[in-house]
This record gives C-alpha cells, sequence and structure tokens, in this order.
C-alpha cells in the first residue's frame, strides 16, 4: 500500500527564484540592446560628450551674438555722432558765412563813408532793408543814412516811409502812420557821419504790398529830396 508523503513548501523561496529570473531578463535585454546599439555605431559616452560640445558651442555662439549686438549698437550711436557733429559743422560754417558776409556788408558801408566811388560828398541813402518780424503781419524796417567823412556839416531832416500795396482789388498807398502802433507820421534824422533809422510795422488784413518807398527831405533848403523805391521782400 501506497503512502501519502505531504512537505510543506517555503513561498519565499518561489518568488525569490521569481524575482531572479526577472532581474536576469532585464538585465540581459538591456545588455543585448546596448551591444545591437554600440555594434550599430552608437556609443553612449560619445553621445554625452557631443552633447556637452553643442551647449559649449550654443553658449559661445550666443556670447558672440551678443557682442555683435553690442558693436552693432555701439556702431550706430557712432553714425548718430558722426552725423550729429557734420551738422554742428555744417551749422558753423553757415554762421562764419553769415558773419563774413555782415563782415563785408559793413565793411562796403564804412568805405562808402571814408572814400565813395563816386564824387557826391552829400547826404547818401545807403540802405533800406525790411524783414518779417515774428509771425503774423508784422514788418521791421531799418533805413541807413550816410554822408562822407570829409563833410563836417550836420545832417537834419526827416523820412517818410509809404507801402505800395492792392487790397480788395484796388492800388493803395499806406503811410508810416497807418502802419504804426503809437502813429510815426515821419523819421526824424540827426547825425554827421551815419545814422540808423528803424522800427516796426503791421500791414492790416487784406492789404498784399508791392513796394516801398522812402523820402528822404533834408532840411537844408539848398539840399534835394532823395526818394527810392524798393521792391517788397518775398
Amino acid at each position: 500500500m501506497n503512502r501519502l508523503v505531504v512537505r510543506p513548501q517555503a513561498p519565499w523561496r518561489s518568488r525569490l527564484i521569481v524575482t531572479l529570473a526577472a532581474v536576469a531578463i532585464v538585465v540581459g535585454g538591456w545588455s543585448l540592446y546596448e551591444y545591437g546599439r554600440f555594434q550599430a555605431g552608437f556609443d553612449s559616452a560619445q553621445a554625452v560628450r557631443s552633447r556637452a560640445e553643442l551647449i559649449d558651442k550654443q553658449a559661445q555662439l550666443e556670447a558672440q551674438l551678443t557682442a555683435l549686438r553690442e558693436e552693432k549698437a555701439l556702431l550706430e550711436r557712432a553714425s548718430q555722432i558722426d552725423r550729429q557733429a557734420q551738422s554742428d559743422v555744417n551749422e558753423s560754417i553757415r554762421s562764419l558765412q553769415d558773419e563774413v558776409l555782415e563782415l563785408k556788408e559793413e565793411l562796403a558801408f564804412y568805405r562808402g563813408i571814408v572814400s565813395p566811388q563816386d564824387d557826391s560828398r552829400g547826404l547818401r541813402l545807403q540802405s533800406f532793408r525790411i524783414e518779417r518780424a515774428g509771425s503774423g503781419r508784422s514788418y521791421r524796417y531799418k533805413v541807413v543814412l550816410t554822408q562822407v567823412l570829409q563833410n563836417d556839416t550836420v545832417a537834419r531832416g526827416s523820412v517818410l516811409l509809404t507801402v505800395s500795396g492792392t487790397a480788395d482789388g484796388r492800388e493803395r498807398q499806406l503811410a508810416l502812420v497807418d502802419l504804426t502802433a503809437d502813429g510815426v507820421k515821419e523819421l526824424n534824422y540827426r547825425f554827421k557821419y551815419f545814422q540808423n533809422l528803424e522800427g516796426d510795422m503791421v500791414l492790416p488784413k487784406g492789404f498784399k504790398p508791392l513796394r516801398a518807398t522812402v523820402k528822404v527831405i533834408p532840411s537844408a533848403r539848398n539840399s534835394d529830396p532823395i526818394e527810392e523805391t524798393f521792391d517788397w521782400p518775398a
């Protein structure tokens, strides 16, 4: 008669065996995977080094880009400075040219007093100028009277200023009294060598100036009046 023998089993041994078998399968599979990649030319260490090199290269490129941007900003600023310097030089040149022109005009003025080109020794209307004074219809006029140095007499008299133009399609003539706020009728002069007569005038609305006439009337009976007409400046 056969006898049945029952022996107890240890469950932890079974779990250990299963765990070891699983670890062996995973390690073996990973080894086979790495071996396959190595055989295909892939090296994990080389990949790490390549990645590090790429990171360094990126950092270098970013540094170069930053440097180029800074250089561009400096060049743009330098260009602005050059343009400003050139503008300043041009402005200085224009200022010097204007100053030279004024000196030439002043020299010609005094030369006309000391040694005039003609033989005239009497009173002269040296120049007349009218310029816009600010905005609107305000103007500034300047009359310059001279007589040569050899003439020791004192010149006396008055100057009449008239502006001719059109208004409402008709010709009109306006005297200085019509153009000045204080109602100046005439400009009185008294000098030995030269004198400047200047002031402000305001043109009425709707009046278009065309010409200005300056009439110098000496007080001396033996002196003839001087009258000249000037085109209105554009």
